[in-house]
């Protein structure tokens, strides 16, 4: 094999529009859309999500989560700090609801600086980066 594969989350969705609107703040563009069953987001950085039309999703219980590992904690303050500042807004607040947020980055004491992005319908993304490598 010549080609490293892709791994892709898929994650349930309650309605396509609403997180198409919660991912935009976070600099992701819709590249596909398949009626109500299936949605494609795409990041400037190489990030692919996919979410399927699950109707209903209890937010608080969805235990749907996902890890991105950078190769340097620099790489993922960088990402935060982005994010933070996009995601800072009242528009961003509309779209996130009572549960979607971004959580601050910590160091974690197995050598990693991490923080998370949980959407509106509960689905974690969970960013980390070695504090060594820098």
């Amino acid at each position: 094999m010549t080609t490293s594969p892709m791994q892709i989350p898929v994650f349930p969705s309650s309605g396509f529009d609403g997180t198409v609107a919660f991912y935009k703040h976070l600099r992701f563009t819709e590249s596909a859309r398949h009626g109500d069953n299936y949605l494609i987001l795409e990041h400037e950085l190489g990030m692919e999500l996919h979410f399927y039309g699950a109707g209903s999703v209890k937010p608080r219980t969805n235990d749907h989560a996902m890890y991105v590992r950078f190769d340097s904690a620099t790489e993922v303050d960088e990402l935060y700090t982005l994010w933070n500042g996009l995601a800072n807004t009242p528009a961003f607040a509309r779209v996130a609801g009572k549960i979607g947020r971004l959580h601050a980055p910590v160091d974690a004491d197995y050598g990693l600086r991490e923080f998370a992005v949980i959407d509106h319908d509960g689905n974690l993304m969970r960013i980390g980066g070695v504090i060594a490598a820098d």
